[in-house]
């Protein structure tokens, strides 16, 4: 533990797997951090890239170790693990801090000592290095991160958690290896029931997007997860009252946001999503769901005649 006087240690935890085009980066973007003391700790899969090279290469100010592990999840729990610092940071192989997030953030959480996660915006990078977009959250209540806003509204790496608030939920296994995609999601959650959170209206990282990230490339799994956590949720005995007197309203927009997911590559399954959605709360739908709902279904039983129809004709003749 730091002293009054004493700079608590900072941990930033980056799994890594073939990431040997953007790593460097991000190694660079923690090591010329203005603050100190901070650890920076990889977790490598196993890569066959080049990225061993590249943390070699920066022996002196990464802690690192390469193995095959379970997944993003695992090696993010084993970089928790093997951490000494009071604060920890989640910072993605292809994301990087921008100048000064670190100091930022061990000042706020200074600032509110009843706080244990701090969290600020991200800046949205394409790939040809070009800004697509400055997104800032809004501020966090349960109610709100399950109920409005855009879905899981807080970026990982630019979030900074503090080491007691994650042993309130389990330090050992801080994150579900069985969740792929919405890991982060179900965290905040189990977070949001522990401890307060704090927004910071400053970009804290860089987020690169990119077409064969797992958020892009592979939305039906993303959508699977969500319904994962949404049971999970329910499931729990210690939600407080307004949650659970918005069970069937925060059920309608998860199962929105799934089906939002399911619905280019597995369009019977979205088409369900979507009206159960409406089944869950229609009173309070939007009309976007009620649209997109009623357009699916009339869509499928109209081609579903239509098709059987033009069946029946061939098999006349």
């Amino acid at each position: 533990m730091a002293s009054e006087t004493s700079q608590p240690i900072v941990s930033i935890i980056t799994a890594s797997f073939n990431a040997g085009e953007h790593i460097e980066r991000a190694i660079e973007s923690v090591a010329s951090q203005d603050y100190k003391p901070v650890e920076h700790i990889v977790i490598d899969g196993g890569s066959s890239d080049g990225t061993i090279e590249i943390l070699k290469k920066h022996q002196g100010t990464v802690h690192w170790t390469s193995e095959r592990d379970a997944g993003q999840s695992d090696a993010i729990n084993k970089g928790i693990r093997r951490s000494r610092g009071e604060i920890i940071g989640w910072l993605d192989a292809d994301n990087a801090y921008e100048p000064g997030a670190v100091r930022e953030a061990v000042q706020l959480l200074k600032e509110n000592p009843d706080a244990g996660v701090v969290y600020a915006g991200v800046i949205d990078i394409e790939e040809n290095g070009d800004t697509a977009r400055r997104y800032m959250p809004p501020e966090f209540t349960f109610e709100s991160f399950l109920l409005y806003h855009e879905f899981n509204f807080i970026p990982p790496s630019s979030t900074f958690i503090r080491r007691d608030a994650l042993e309130k939920i389990g330090l050992n296994e801080v994150l579900d290896v069985d969740l792929h995609y919405t890991m982060d999601f179900d965290l905040w959650i189990r977070l949001g029931l522990a401890t307060k959170f704090i927004r910071a209206e400053r970009f804290w990282s860089r987020f690169q997007l990119r077409s064969t990230s797992k958020t892009g490339s592979q939305m039906a799994n993303f959508g699977w997860d969500i319904l994962t956590v949404v049971d999970r949720l329910f499931a729990r005995q210690d939600l407080p009252p307004e949650v659970r007197e918005n069970e069937s309203r925060i059920r309608a927009r998860l199962y929105e946001h799934a089906a939002d997911r399911l619905i280019t590559s597995d369009f019977e399954n979205g088409r369900k999503l979507y009206t159960r959605a409406v089944r869950e709360a229609p009173l309070s739908a939007s009309s976007k769901l009620l649209r997109t709902a009623a357009y699916l279904h009339y869509r499928d039983s109209f081609l579903g005649r239509t098709y059987r129809g033009v069946k029946r004709k061939v098999s006349q003749h």
